[in-house]
């Protein structure tokens, strides 16, 4: 670990770092909260405030505060050090490697272009600028709170103010504002736009998305233009106004997907506040790993133009195989309303109603494929959805949308179920995309761990339990035993990195343990039996092989015979009901 990771860690209290992400509750003298990171009913996600760590035992992965915020905002260890290095006061500018710096004048550079845009936007030059805003009714505090600005058309007015600021000019062409012409020139990225920042999810301007000046447009300018990929903006990732609705989305369990700025903005000066939008992008996996950390409802709504159509469906796709309950939020016909900016200056308050009014993504598709009115082509229509039912992460929800699908094409469920478990997955980018959806899997634990994890926890959380189980705690392995004993120890021996490792968990875990003595050791003996007896099977497998080695070889095997029935007997005794191990 680097020395200013170390100087984080000891700055840094792991349970009030973790305060603002968890609902926690006290268990001991740790804290447990239901994990974020996968669906649980009863909380198996501990805190240690002593060892500074977490564990989930629902889904087994666990850490400190930098394998936290890295798994919980989809970030690398460089990013996660850079914002703790924040919140403690830790000057990573200074202690920090060589990458960590590179990345640091990028964050400073995004900074100087959003402050030089926003005085552009105010200046003679950005006029014109104001006045589409007004005319898309945008309000003055709403463009000061997202810190719209513009970009002058210019060949390098940016350019030469971040390098007249002191940044060097490869640094500026690294964060994507600036390119090299054939010439040897450097000329801006964004000119004669109206500027939108780009933030992270902790609020630092990463790049930009610039909207041409109304009128501007044509077939080899784009309307809009991001940034390029930087090592500080990936827009597979990037999910624009997270950083402003995280909260409200977490209290929901709800978020609502718009397709850009324009969108995310109108809808948020109306009111709605659990939103987020795509940045230039469609909907992707990364996207959706963050917002499943915060809700597991989502609900679409994007333009409702064919584009917009195919994007709803991808979207809806990928949010069934990530297990969200996903629904569209249909805009009304009446309005001639295109998108949510439409509806939020039309009709301000409808789009929270609307909202609330989405209906299920699989009744979108009966619709938009005809089950209903078993128009066009049947068959193919009800494959269509077929399999999209198939791909649905719930087993529950494929039964509850085929049993739907028969009643309203009038089709017996079965032959339905047969239609379907005949189709295969289309071998598409998308489908592919989905596959990589599932959370990746703590490696698993041998059933011989699992018992010894759990005794361990049970004696920790019941100390005056061991006296009772010491004689068995032979048949622990060697770990074990030594973490036990130097739990227990007046004078703490030193443990290995191993040892130290598995008492962490072990003590997260005596934390979710809440029962009395007699219940303990009712436990402890179960446990012990089962611990005993497959170390005999064990044994019993180590005893034949050794058997038929002697038999081979022509040895006697009377002395093996003998071992074998022992361990037969012992075997029994130990699956009779009631048998005593403690």
């Amino acid at each position: 670990m680097s020395d200013s990771a170390q100087q984080i860690k000891e700055k840094l209290d792991i349970v009030d770092f973790l305060r603002p992400y968890l609902q926690m509750t006290p268990a001991g003298k740790n804290f447990k909260a239901s994990c974020p990171f996968h669906k649980e009913k009863t909380p198996s996600f501990m805190i240690s405030p002593d060892r500074q760590t977490w564990h989930c035992f629902g889904c087994g992965i666990g850490g400190d505060a930098f394998a936290f915020l890295m798994r919980y905002e989809n970030i690398d260890f460089i990013e996660a050090l850079k914002i703790l290095g924040e919140k403690t006061g830790v000057d990573i500018g200074r202690v920090g490697n060589t990458d960590q710096k590179q990345v640091n004048i990028l964050y400073e550079i995004n900074t100087a272009a959003k402050d030089f845009f926003k005085k552009q936007l105010v200046s003679d030059q950005g006029k014109p600028a104001i006045e589409y805003l007004k005319k898309r009714a945008m309000k003055g505090e709403t463009a000061k709170e997202f810190e719209v600005g513009f970009a002058p058309d210019i060949v390098d007015s940016l350019t030469r103010y971040l390098t007249g600021s002191g940044f060097p000019i490869a640094a500026v062409e690294k964060a994507g504002l600036t390119f090299k012409t054939e010439r040897g020139t450097y000329m801006d990225r964004f000119r004669n736009r109206i500027m939108f920042p780009l933030y992270n999810h902790f609020g630092k301007v990463v790049g930009f998305t610039g909207r041409i000046m109304p009128g501007h447009e044509n077939e080899n300018t784009g309307k809009y233009v991001n940034s390029p990929e930087t090592p500080i903006f990936n827009k597979s990732k990037i999910l624009y106004g997270l950083h402003l609705s995280k909260n409200a989305i977490r209290d929901s369990g709800c978020a609502i997907l718009v397709e850009g700025q324009m969108d995310f903005i109108m809808a948020w000066q109306d009111g709605l506040k659990n939103m987020v939008a795509t940045s230039g992008t469609a909907l992707t996996v990364e996207h959706l790993k963050v917002l499943r950390r915060l809700a597991d409802k989502l609900v679409l709504s994007f333009d409702q133009d064919e584009a917009g159509r195919l994007a709803t469906e991808r979207a809806i796709d990928l949010a069934g195989a990530a297990d969200f309950s996903a629904k569209v939020m249909e805009l009304p016909a009446d309005l001639n309303a295109k998108d949510p900016a439409d509806i939020a200056v039309a009709k301000p308050g409808l789009l929270k109603e609307l909202a609330g009014r989405a209906i299920p993504a699989m009744n979108y598709y009966f619709d938009r494929y005809a089950i209903r009115n078993k128009s066009g082509d049947v068959k193919k229509n009800l494959r269509t959805v077929l399999s999209k039912i198939k791909f649905l992460a719930s087993p529950v929800e494929r039964a509850q949308w085929l049993k739907e699908a028969s009643h309203l094409s009038g089709i017996q469920e079965n032959y339905l179920l047969d239609e379907m478990e005949n189709i295969k997955t289309v071998d598409t980018p998308v489908w592919r995309e989905a596959e990589s959806l599932a959370a990746d899997p703590a490696e698993p634990l041998s059933r011989k761990e699992v018992i010894s994890q759990r005794i361990a926890s049970l004696v920790l959380s019941q100390k005056d339990c061991y006296a009772a189980i010491e004689p068995v705690v032979k048949y622990l392995p060697t770990s074990y035993q030594a973490i036990l004993k130097a739990s227990l120890a007046q004078e703490k021996p030193a443990l290995t990195v191993e040892q130290d490792a598995i008492l962490n968990i072990v003590s997260l875990r005596a934390g979710l343990e809440v029962m009395d003595k007699k219940a303990a050791e009712a436990e402890l003996d179960e446990l012990f039996r089962q611990l005993r007896r497959d170390r005999l099977r064990e044994e019993g497998q180590n005893n034949s092989e050794a058997i038929r080695i002697a038999e081979q070889s022509g040895a006697d095997v009377a002395g093996l015979l003998a071992e074998k029935q022992r361990i037969a007997d012992e075997i029994r005794r130990l699956e009779v009901k009631g048998a005593k191990v403690i």
